[in-house]
């Protein structure tokens, strides 16, 4: 990492809100110190399932100058508004409102840094929308989950839903600091046994101001309670690679060697295949450290992120102005 880097005064983050018709998506954004030579790369950051736009404070100081950075709470999430009835948490959703918020801003040929769910997302987002997405960076996501039976698995999701609108759901519950704290610790532990540890209690301090609300008598989580429904079973494998073999843009993957990704490594062989076959630049590169490895030891990814972004990106550009 260059002195640079490590010189530059940390973030300045400013709160911003976005209306996409229904309600407003917000989230915060930074620029980190000056450009060289000509415009900033604008950077899209979105979060993991039950996270918020807090995800990546300790990974963007670390990346280099020149980045506008726009880290957004996904709809029900963080300060975002909750859905209305009847609408759902699934990725196609969430999608659909990104792309609107994105509109909205005025962002094109902008890069998309996203953390697990935020990933799945993010890969649809690229694929559907490649004008837009000029590069994708995928933190600890290789493919959905599909552990359990998927009918099964959409009636359990919809059942939640309903019991959720109708009021009949669980009573949303105050904690003291100590205890939201402890609880976004022991929430986010990972593994077979969801025993290994992912975020410590400095990580969950940097959650937790958007992740819960001050309300009488402690704190409150601010997630809309829908949100657990994420619907991820309608992204079976079959759809998966079929998207990812669209996504044409430069890709960069991370792998954390304690995270979610713990099938076989063969398992995942035809998904990377997939990546290099489609994308302009393939990169794949694997850390130590847990699912929240950019949150919890963010230097051990900041360097390899940073040259993707400084040349990677910036070659594949070159090239395809080229042959224009």
């Amino acid at each position: 990492m260059g002195a640079e880097s490590m010189a530059r005064a940390a973030p300045s983050w400013r709160e911003v809100s976005v209306p996409v018709g229904w309600g407003s998506l917000r989230g915060k954004t930074c620029l980190l110190g000056e450009a060289k030579g000509g415009a900033s790369l604008r950077v899209l950051a979105l979060h993991g399932w039950l996270d918020n736009a807090n995800s990546f404070d300790a990974l963007v100081p670390l990346l280099p100058a020149g980045l506008e950075v726009l880290a957004l709470d996904l709809a029900g999430h963080g300060l975002s508004d909750h859905l209305p009835a009847g609408a759902r948490y699934d990725a196609m959703t969430q999608l659909v409102h990104l792309r609107e918020a994105m509109r909205r801003l005025g962002w094109t040929d902008f890069v998309i840094l996203a953390h697990s769910w935020g990933a799945l997302v993010a890969n649809y987002f690229a694929a559907l929308y490649p004008q837009d997405v000029r590069a994708l960076v995928v933190l600890d996501y290789l493919r959905p989950f599909h552990q359990e039976e998927r009918l099964a698995t959409w009636r359990a999701e919809n059942r939640l839903m309903r019991r959720e609108e109708r009021g009949e759901g669980r009573a949303r519950r105050v904690y003291s600091e100590a205890e939201a704290l402890s609880r976004l610790v022991e929430a986010r532990k990972g593994g077979d046994s969801k025993q290994l540890p992912n975020v410590d209690e400095a990580a969950a301090r940097i959650l937790l101001p958007r992740a819960a609300r001050r309300v009488d008598g402690g704190l409150a989580w601010r997630h809309d309670e829908k949100a657990r429904t994420r619907y991820t079973m309608l992204y079976g494998s079959d759809n998966w690679m079929y998207v990812i073999s669209h996504v044409t843009c430069p890709v960069m993957l991370v792998r954390a060697d304690d995270g979610i990704c713990q099938q076989p490594d063969d398992l995942y062989a035809p998904v990377l295949a997939a990546y290099r076959r489609s994308a302009r630049v393939f990169r794949y590169h694997r850390v130590a450290g847990a699912h929240h490895v950019h949150l919890t030891h963010p230097e051990r990814l900041a360097p390899s992120v940073t040259h993707f972004l400084t040349q990677d990106v910036a070659a594949a550009k070159d090239k395809a102005a080229s042959k224009l």
